[in-house]
């Protein structure tokens, strides 16, 4: 019998990334030149979707974008990945922006307009209709909290699986992680949603507020995988981080297609340790992502070090 693979269904926004590159993030007053710019589609919904993909997945996408030359340009950009955006409306508004500023260590700073994701509400049946028992359907922290919770609560109620990844953090989701299979946020959206700076006591409390398993993304320090058996710590891939934008997204992306193809979760979390590290490396948001073939090759030597924490 030949197993089904599951699809990835990304419910979130669609943007253009403006990214400068400093010598370091400007203090509050201080102006600062930029050494580099450059122009990148991103959004975290269509960053993960993109990275979901490219390893290997049947993926769609509901989002948003404006009916000007970026929304123009983005829908263009995601079909000719592939990505079904049969379900990307467009509305009489300007495209979503990003403007991200990059320092020499990697490190970033983002802000965003998002008047077309903070507008954009989909039903949570549109989304059922166009998924089926197992597939996985996710969401990030950029459409409202009710948008969220009501697309979490449908798809728990009818046997999809959910993906959270609630960055960035305007609201507040412990409600909702009773319909949560699984959640992914970094030390820093751990803690905030906790008020716990140990991110393994972090990790915990998430877990025991309902999500049925948490990651924990630490960067150099690796990941934590908290389920009811315990928690876990995979080892970090060496790289060298030069721009951390869309890591996170490549992280997601990557995880939810591994799952997606019924990888167990140790390889599932090599996989999107993998494609993050190559993420990481290089400049940009989509720009930094692996192509296929590269994500190919980068997922066919991937190995778990798994270890009790």
């Amino acid at each position: 019998m030949t197993h089904r693979q599951e699809r990835v269904c990304v419910v979130g926004n669609a943007a253009i990334d403006l990214s400068l590159r400093v010598a370091h993030l400007p203090l509050a007053g201080e102006t600062s030149l930029a050494l580099q710019s450059a122009s990148d589609f991103g959004g975290k919904g269509a960053n993960q979707a993109l990275a979901a993909t490219r390893a290997g997945t049947s993926t769609q996408l509901f989002a948003a974008v404006g009916q000007d030359a970026d929304g123009d340009r983005l829908i263009a950009h995601l079909n000719a990945e592939g990505i079904d955006t049969q379900h990307v409306l467009r509305v009489p508004r300007p495209t979503d922006l990003s403007i991200v500023t990059v320092d020499a260590q990697g490190e970033n700073t983002i802000v965003t307009r998002n008047e077309v994701a903070a507008g954009f509400h989909p039903e949570p049946g549109a989304v059922l209709d166009a998924t089926r028992a197992g597939d996985w359907i996710a969401l990030q922290g950029n459409l409202s909290a009710d948008v969220t919770a009501d697309v979490l609560c449908a798809a728990r109620f009818n046997a999809r699986r959910t993906l959270l990844n609630p960055g960035p953090v305007c609201f507040d989701c412990m409600p909702m992680l009773a319909d949560v299979d699984l959640l992914v946020v970094n030390r820093v959206e751990a803690a905030t949603l906790t008020a716990q700076d140990d991110a393994a006591q972090a990790a915990t409390a998430l877990h025991r507020a309902g999500a049925r398993e948490v990651c924990v993304t630490l960067g150099a320090n690796g990941v934590l995988w908290c389920n009811d058996n315990g928690i876990y710590r995979l080892a970090a891939i060496p790289t060298h981080a030069v721009d951390t934008v869309g890591a996170g997204d490549a992280f997601c992306g990557t995880l939810l297609a591994a799952l997606a193809q019924d990888l167990a979760m140790p390889l599932a979390l090599r996989w999107a340790q993998t494609v993050a590290a190559y993420a990481v490396a290089r400049r940009g948001a989509q720009a930094s992502f692996p192509d296929r073939a590269t994500t190919r090759d980068l997922l066919h030597s991937s190995v778990p070090p798994l270890q009790a924490s």
